[in-house]
C-alpha cells in the first residue's frame, strides 16, 4: 500500500531574517486570514536583534516556522510568540522538533522558564503543549478577534533538559 504513505520531506532548519518576510507573511495569510500578524509586524520582527526565527525549509518552500521573543520584560522567561506548520507538513513531527530546539535555545541561555498564548479551541497545540509539561497559568477572553486564548508556561526548564534532549535524539533518530 505504498500509495498510502505520505511522501517523505527534507527539511532543513535555519535561522529566519528579514528575507524570509515573503514566505512568511504567505503562510500566515493562508493559515490565519486576517486573524495574522501584520506584514509590518512581522518585518519590524525580522529586524529585531531580540526575536529569533527558525525556518523549517523543504527546498524552497516554507514547512513552518518557530518565532522567540528574547525581549520579555521579565527575565528568565523565553516568550514562544509563534509556531507555525503548513498544512502539507503536518502530523509529522515538525511542530515537536522546533519545540524541542526552543527548549534547548532557553536551557543554553540559562533561561529557566518559557510561555506562549494559544487559542483555546486550537486542540492539535494544547496537545503538543500538554505533551511538553506547559500548563495553563490564566485564560484569555476574546484575545483572538473574540475567540478565547489561553497563557500557557513551561517552568523549570533547567531540571527538565536531560528528558527533553533524549525525546529530541529519538526524534531526530
Amino acid at each position: 500500500m505504498k500509495w498510502l504513505r505520505k511522501p517523505r520531506f527534507r527539511i532543513e532548519f535555519r535561522p529566519g531574517g528579514p528575507d524570509d518576510l515573503d514566505l512568511m507573511h504567505a503562510l500566515e495569510l493562508e493559515l490565519f486570514g486576517q486573524e495574522t500578524w501584520s506584514r509590518e509586524h512581522l518585518a519590524r520582527s525580522l529586524g529585531d536583534s531580540g526575536q529569533e526565527f527558525r525556518l523549517a525549509m523543504d527546498g524552497p518552500q516554507l514547512a513552518g516556522y518557530l518565532w522567540l521573543d528574547w525581549c520579555e520584560s521579565e527575565r528568565g522567561t523565553l516568550e514562544l510568540d509563534g509556531l507555525v506548520v503548513a498544512p502539507a507538513y503536518r502530523r509529522r513531527k515538525l511542530a515537536e522538533r522546533m519545540l524541542h530546539w526552543a527548549v534547548d535555545r532557553a536551557v543554553q541561555a540559562g533561561w529557566w522558564r518559557m510561555q506562549l498564548k494559544v487559542r483555546a479551541d486550537n486542540l492539535p497545540a494544547l496537545k503538543l503543549y500538554s505533551k511538553f509539561g506547559f500548563h495553563k497559568v490564566e485564560e484569555l477572553p476574546g484575545v483572538y478577534n473574540g475567540k478565547d486564548g489561553l497563557l500557557l508556561r513551561l517552568e523549570q526548564l533547567n531540571s527538565k533538559a536531560p528528558e527533553f534532549a533524549r525525546k529530541r535524539s529519538q526524534l531526530e533518530g
